[in-house]
């Protein structure tokens, strides 16, 4: 029995870097994520970008709110889409781009999800893209057709990207309005090509990994400064003949995707209504262990294979909390859902040296971070549980911090497991480079109490005066809606009364970071 719950922290103890990569996204030609999401084809009553002729598409909402996101790595386009992408009709005079049937997604009963697979316009392409991402500060990822596409076509496009304008693709780009290359660093070759649910489908990681190894070769010569994103699973044995295959020399990371808690059942295809329950919610509050356990036996995999002193790295470059098939239209998301992020991004924290790189899928509408609508965007507390980590976090976990509290216990959720024994606080504590500011990210996983906290901070003596900013609201499962897009928001208040040592209490179902500064 606990007597109490106690947070201790040792700001000298050892600190290790945080990449600001693990706060990335991803989009794909699915739902509404482009195709009257990103980009815009009916009309709507907010402002649309103005300036840049390669964004004449983009609502301005949207360019202001995914900047504010601090995206660091956009991941573009799929996902199981790419597998049918061909970049070449996506580039050039808009008026004359080919429009194409939807191959992947239009497969899949429109009775069932509507507007799951639009019509591609192309109008959102290659250039599009790149200007996009510089426009919002993120590093573009640009994810190779491997199933119906070639080596010679990926090598094109990444001449395209990188060239310059003396080769044959980098000339093409400059007659396309854009002489500087994009200098597009990563790259995919392939994506989940193990599953049903790809064209080209590869049984075989055998048969995978000397495919690649063409597109991997004919790419690297015409940038030998790439970085190669190789196709991973939640399987062993796929990954460890993948990398037995390829060879450490060809590839740097390697990619792992999960879903939380998307059961794949006939349940999940077909329903409605998500689980909003006492249960679920606290199944939904141990996912943070799922991911973790992803990463551990990825690593190990590589370490396997190629040795500890690998510098091949994970790239979680598909994650998110997706319960029913439904969402991936358009989605919006509980609060609870935004703990349930909050809590896996504290676990990227910690594990960013393994996994450097994740990526929230999707960016907008699909399963997305952002809604919208003709008037105005429903920011998520997916995307404010985001925001809270990019805006009140620094860069240098501290990794000794010592929790003690009451636990719970959980049952299977989906694909999440029964879990024992998980702590109702979890708490990260990151400090700035030059160790005057300090951050300590608490979330209470309780569904019903509030919680006091005893917080002792050892060898940082703080300011009286710091700020706290919360993520709460009265219920788990409120939401923003169109009529009341504000509902949950982030809540900031300054207090002057912080000693090294204090009491302070956690509302229920809450995140909360306390910001202070060094006397």
């Amino acid at each position: 029995m606990i007597n109490g719950n106690r947070i201790s922290i040792n700001v000298d103890s050892h600190k290790k870097h945080i990449d600001p990569m693990i706060y990335s996204n991803f989009i794909e030609h699915l739902g509404e994520c482009i195709h009257n999401g990103l980009w815009t084809y009916d009309p709507v009553n907010v402002p649309l970008v103005e300036g840049n002729p390669f964004l004449v598409g983009v609502r301005k909402d949207i360019l202001e709110s995914v900047k504010d996101l601090k995206v660091s790595v956009l991941r573009a386009f799929g996902g199981c889409y790419s597998d049918v992408y061909h970049w070449k009709d996506a580039i050039g005079p808009r008026e004359s781009r080919k429009i194409v049937k939807n191959k992947q997604w239009a497969r899949f009963p429109i009775s069932l999800y509507k507007g799951l697979g639009p019509k591609i316009e192309n109008q959102f392409g290659t250039d599009e893209f790149c200007h996009f991402c510089e426009a919002i500060g993120a590093e573009p990822y640009l994810n190779i057709n491997y199933s119906t596409g070639t080596p010679e076509e990926a090598a094109q496009w990444v001449e395209y990207c990188n060239g310059s304008i003396n080769t044959e693709y980098g000339a093409l780009r400059a007659k396309n309005g854009r002489e500087k290359p994009y200098n597009v660093k990563f790259w995919g070759i392939a994506n989940e090509i193990w599953g049903r649910q790809e064209v080209g489908r590869e049984r075989h990681p055998e048969n995978y990994a000397k495919r690649y190894l063409l597109f991997a070769k004919a790419m690297r010569e015409k940038d030998s400064n790439i970085k190669l994103v190789a196709v991973g699973w939640v399987k062993s044995a796929w990954n460890q003949a993948v990398l037995e295959g390829i060879g450490e020399e060809w590839v740097d990371y390697l990619s792992v995707h999960k879903y939380v808690p998307l059961p794949l059942k006939l349940s999940t295809i077909v329903g409605k209504k998500r689980k909003t329950t006492e249960e679920s919610y606290y199944s939904l509050m141990t996912a943070a262990r799922l991911i973790e356990k992803v990463i551990n036996d990825t690593w190990e995999d590589i370490t396997t294979i190629l040795g500890k002193n690998s510098h091949v790295r994970i790239a979680f470059d598909e994650w998110g909390v997706w319960e029913k098939m439904r969402q991936i239209v358009k989605t919006n998301y509980y609060l609870q859902d935004g703990l349930c992020t909050s809590d896996i991004l504290l676990t990227f924290q910690k594990m960013s040296d393994k996994c450097p790189m994740a990526n929230w899928a999707q960016l907008i509408n699909c399963i997305g971070t952002i809604q919208t609508d003709p008037a105005g965007l429903i920011l998520t507390p997916v995307y404010l549980a985001f925001k809270f980590f990019v805006d009140h976090t620094y860069n240098n976990l501290i990794t000794s911090l010592d929790i003690e509290c009451e636990t719970f216990d959980s049952n299977k959720f989906g694909c999440i497991p029964k879990t024992n024994n998980v702590p109702y606080i979890e708490c990260n504590a990151t400090i700035n480079n030059e160790g005057d500011k300090l951050s300590i990210m608490l979330i209470n996983k309780h569904f019903t109490n509030d919680l006091t906290v005893e917080l002792e901070i050892n060898r940082f003596v703080p300011k009286e005066q710091g700020n706290i900013i919360e993520l709460n609201s009265q219920s788990p499962f409120d939401y923003n809606t169109i009529e009341n897009r504000n509902k949950i928001k982030l809540k900031k208040k300054e207090i002057d009364n912080i000693k090294p040592r204090m009491m302070f209490k956690l509302p229920a179902h809450s995140v909360m970071v306390l910001k202070l500064n060094k006397k």
